[in-house]
């Protein structure tokens, strides 16, 4: 490395470290543990401010900090300010089925919500502890992390059939450490997390390590991780995600407790985005039916905003729900071609509002992605 590099590296650090030291950390130090993650330093007199000086780690913070601004964060921006004119006027519990970790667009379009509960395939994890761990295995993680982070920070969704493979055994690319990650990068204080599980009837009790182990075919609870923060000034809030298959099938024969959990949750605005078109599907082609879900989504919604990949138009009956159209839609893409909505086509081409100004689902590219607005008719 050029010396010039290294200085410019070792400035950065020193930006840094003084920069978060305003930050108080939170109990246990989760809150440091997000910032460190985030790329955004460590405070002077933590375990971790030594880390944080490191060049390794000075890299790390440069190239997530660029990979950041240089497409989610304008697309967020853009997405609060178009939104400002198209959200509801007020919710408490905000669902986003088949989220992964991506809860930097949940914040986004729902800044206010109480809770935000979410949900994927893909085991909440540990919850990360940098602090006690070698400089080794600390760079490992970040380079774990960063490689998990590769695709959302370019096209805004996670692809499904990576997310295996790219959300290692590693606490820091773990679903837990992607959601600290996406909170510290929000400039959200994080507060507290632990494992929660769901249990029998529905209930939300504490959860265990045992509960990500298990495995799906015996798994008697529905792992998950709760997570709390807060803004500058604002009300506490609260995510819990969830591990769980959500087709009608294994709801049946693997996680009966949890439809009854989500109807316990009561009224909520519902945020659908790169959901691999599931709901769509119908008929023996299709045998992997997500009709439970569809169905609860509908019942309970007072709002829901989605792509094109979310529950099919024609479920929204039109004395039920007053619709808008946004954006642009012309056909999935390719790999998903055959979820075509005609009736779809034809209201975007007569009724849209007008291009999109941000990416949104998997037309990702400027102009091209859609969204359907829904709110329940009082």
């Amino acid at each position: 490395m050029s010396l010039s590099r290294r200085l410019a590296v070792a400035s950065l650090c020193g930006a840094l470290l003084a920069a978060s030291a305003t930050h108080a950390s939170a109990a246990d130090g989760v809150d440091e543990t997000a910032r460190f993650l985030a790329g955004k330093g460590a405070t002077s007199d933590s375990r971790l401010a030594e880390h944080a000086r490191s060049e390794f780690y000075g890299e790390y913070a440069a190239q997530i900090g660029s990979g950041w601004k240089q497409f989610q964060q304008p697309n967020l921006e853009r997405m609060r300010t178009w939104w400002a004119g198209h959200a509801p006027a007020k919710y408490s519990t905000v669902f986003y089925p088949f989220s992964g970790p991506d809860v930097g667009n949940a914040l986004a379009l729902f800044p206010d919500a109480d809770s935000y509960l979410m949900f994927g395939l893909e085991a909440p994890g540990a919850i990360p502890d940098p602090q006690d761990m070698e400089a080794e295995a600390i760079s490992a993680g970040l380079r774990d992390l960063e490689a998990s982070l590769s695709t959302i920070l370019q096209v805004n969704y996670f692809f499904t059939k990576a997310m295996e493979k790219k959300l290692g055994k590693g606490s820091f690319n773990s679903i837990s450490g992607l959601l600290l990650f996406f909170l510290a990068r929000s400039d959200c204080e994080v507060t507290g997390a632990r494992r929660v599980a769901i249990g029998r009837g529905g209930a939300l009790v504490p959860g265990t390590v045992a509960d990500d182990s298990v495995s799906g075919r015996s798994r008697s609870r529905v792992p998950g991780v709760e997570i709390t923060f807060k803004r500058k000034g604002s009300k506490e809030q609260t995510i819990r995600y969830f591990m769980v298959n959500v087709a009608d099938a294994d709801l049946a024969k693997r996680s009966r407790d949890f439809m009854p959990y989500l109807e316990s949750q009561r009224r909520f605005v519902t945020m659908i985005k790169s959901a691999s078109y599931l709901m769509h599907k119908d008929g023996t082609r299709d045998p992997a039916h997500f009709e439970k879900i569809r169905s609860l989504i509908l019942r309970h919604s007072d709002f829901v905003v989605q792509d094109d990949s979310g529950v099919p138009l024609r479920l929204f009956a039109r004395e039920t729900w007053r619709l808008k159209f946004h954006g642009r839609y012309e056909a999935p893409t390719p790999e998903f071609g055959k979820y075509l909505q005609k009736d779809l086509k034809v209201e975007m081409q007569r009724n849209s509002t007008g291009k999109l100004p941000f990416s949104y689902g998997y037309a990702y590219k400027q102009g091209e992605s859609n969204l359907i607005t829904a709110e329940r008719a009082q």
